[in-house]
């Protein structure tokens, strides 16, 4: 069995068609990777396969008992913790025993620190983290390399050729990299 398969999705945002009877399927142990221009649709099919939006039309089918971890382009991390906060209370959610030192892109170094007061690459290694706490048999990642350094770059990279995953990306090197299918979407 797949661990996605989406049927005819449709899906409109703010007055906008931004998917026409789309469908995809995702194998176990594959990496699908969606390129095309911005506004096709590429971060709003990964939002309808991660269960974040429901589809106006068509079906989106889990394997059973599938756990996705998702990483949205725009990491939306709760301004009142710090980091390490953050990430025990995705662990308790995920009802894993997972400590600090536990989690991937070196987000021990600035654990402490309110999300307030991460940069852009910081925010983007906790959004990343959090994506592959409890090893998900599915990532979905939005743009994952957006302002990271080179290290940690070639660290999720690594770790997403391990990985069953849906990825949106602009960058084709990050594609070639990573992807066993590429897929080119274009405006509905």
């Amino acid at each position: 069995m797949n661990l996605v398969d989406a049927r005819n999705i449709d899906k409109t945002l703010g007055g906008k068609r931004v998917l026409r009877d789309a469908n995809l399927t995702i194998a176990e142990g594959e990496r699908v990777v969606l390129v095309g221009p911005n506004g096709c649709g590429k971060s709003t099919l990964l939002h309808v396969v991660a269960g974040v939006l429901d589809p106006d039309r068509g079906t989106v089918e889990h394997a059973p008992e599938l756990d996705i971890g998702f990483a949205p382009e725009k990491p939306d991390l709760p301004e009142h913790l710090v980091v390490v906060e953050w990430m025990d209370t995705l662990a308790a959610l995920k009802q894993l025993g997972a400590r600090p030192d536990d989690y991937p892109f070196g987000i021990s170094e600035f654990q402490r620190k309110k999300t307030t007061a991460l940069s852009l690459g910081q925010r983007q290694r906790v959004s990343l983290a959090a994506a592959w706490l409890g090893a998900p048999r599915l990532l979905v990642l939005d743009e994952p390399t957006n302002a990271l350094d080179h290290a940690t770059r070639d660290d999720v990279i690594a770790r997403i050729r391990q990985s069953s995953a849906l990825i949106a990306t602009h960058d084709r090197e990050l594609a070639a990299a990573v992807g066993t299918r590429i897929l080119e979407m274009k405006s509905p």
